[in-house]
């Protein structure tokens, strides 16, 4: 029975590795993604939580009705043109809310929807739903908004939900559960309240000029000097019953919520964009990131297309692969051989040729039977007595191994006193 020399097909190699290979690359993705690869169903009141206080149907609205929507999930989107949605948590910083608010007078107009109600979850609900609990009440909102303007948000209990109120930007609104009202003094009306005490959602009067959001409340700002045609607005929704998904199950209210889209979005291009990093969904950027991201990701696929170019040749290579040698030798020879090495690389190859040239005297002395006691005169006239080998008698090789000092002419010498030894000694 044959045996094949290797134990895995080619075919299954090229796979493993296809397989290894796209796996590793997917593990760098994923490690530089981070975040944005999370799911957005985590019950939270965002645009991508599908839970009653999330946004999840307004986005499908919009996008149903022709209005691009996407989701931002790092500061980057802070600068998308058309209009932010902002849905920070109770506990988002004010000076986070202030430099997005500072970021955009000149971007876009921006919309914050404040936190309304509290939520927990139960594990009879499917993912990413929640049951809704108390109210969070007021004081979120007002230390998110401090540095924009001093507000005062009040929960009315005892209104009747369902009351119509009056609205700038279309028909009126149906008032929701427990509503939750804003004033103050740049806070100027766009849903009245329905005691007409506060606003449901007001615009900050902050010396633009915003014609489709003031028809209830117009702005106190009259002095020329003061005015900007060129700012956006910046929307505040008090009550996010207007937008979330419970709301969302209202046609008027629905409809009334496009209508406030559009109108805030006047004026601007663009679509929709509702940012996730003030929910916990957002990631820091590094290199892994960049390394997807254009313009680095042309790059990336170069450096991929390169090292599975360099596979398939290793793949194909011509012939067997060679064997390297050894380093170093087995035995004596390892001694021998690296010895010599150390000496010609430290240029010290004449300091061996006195005791090379001694140690063949005295093997061959003591071979013929010369007394230890002999002088070198009597040790040499007696080995020259031997004979000649290559026309030279042992003193003159002798002299010649003692005199040299190149590699090459040391050598020379100790191979003829050598050849010598061997010749008459054995």
């Amino acid at each position: 029975m044959s045996m094949q020399a290797n134990p895995f097909q080619r075919t299954t190699i090229m796979i493993m590795f296809a397989v290894s290979f796209a796996a590793f690359v997917a593990l760098l993705y994923g490690l530089g993604m981070g975040d944005p690869l999370a799911s957005g169903k985590n019950g939270e009141a965002h645009g991508a939580s599908n839970s009653i206080v999330g946004y999840k149907a307004l986005a499908n609205l919009l996008e149903k009705t022709g209005v691009p929507v996407q989701y931002s999930r790092s500061a980057a989107g802070m600068d998308n043109a058309g209009l932010l949605i902002l849905t920070p948590g109770p506990f988002t910083p004010t000076e986070d809310i202030n430099a997005v608010i500072q970021q955009r007078a000149y971007a876009g107009p921006t919309m914050i929807i404040l936190p309304k109600w509290q939520v927990f979850k139960d594990q009879k609900l499917q993912k990413g739903w929640m049951m809704r609990g108390d109210l969070w009440g007021g004081e979120p909102g007002v230390k998110m908004l401090k540095d924009l303007a001093d507000v005062s948000i009040t929960v009315d209990d005892k209104v009747r939900p369902g009351r119509s109120v009056a609205s700038a930007v279309g028909a009126q609104v149906k008032t929701p559960e427990r509503p939750v009202t804003i004033k103050g003094d740049f806070i100027r009306t766009i849903v009245r309240g329905p005691s007409s005490k506060g606003a449901l959602v007001a615009y900050l009067d902050d010396g633009g000029v915003y014609a489709q959001l003031g028809r209830l409340d117009e702005s106190q700002i009259t002095d020329a000097d003061e005015l900007d045609e060129s700012y956006y607005p910046v929307v505040i929704v008090a009550d996010a019953d207007l937008l979330n998904n419970a709301g969302m199950a209202d046609k008027s209210t629905a409809r009334h919520a496009l209508a406030l889209i559009k109108a805030a979005a006047t004026a601007s291009e663009g679509g929709v964009t509702f940012d996730l990093t003030f929910n916990g969904l957002g990631s820091a950027e590094n290199l892994l990131t960049l390394a997807f991201a254009p313009p680095f990701l042309s790059a990336t696929i170069c450096l991929i297309t390169a090292a599975l170019a360099a596979a398939w040749m290793a793949f194909n290579r011509f012939g067997p692969p060679v064997v390297d040698k050894r380093g170093m030798d087995f035995g004596k020879a390892a001694l021998v051989n690296n010895s010599a090495a150390f000496i010609s690389r430290m240029q010290r190859a004449y300091l061996v040729t006195d005791p090379y040239a001694d140690m063949i005297r005295g093997h061959s002395a003591a071979a013929i039977g010369i007394s230890p006691l002999a002088n070198e005169q009597e040790i040499h006239q007696k080995l020259d007595a031997l004979g000649e080998s290559g026309g030279n008698r042992f003193l003159a090789l002798y002299d010649q191994l003692v005199r040299a000092r190149k590699p090459r002419e040391i050598a020379d010498g100790a191979a003829a006193l050598h050849a010598w030894k061997k010749e008459f000694i054995g």
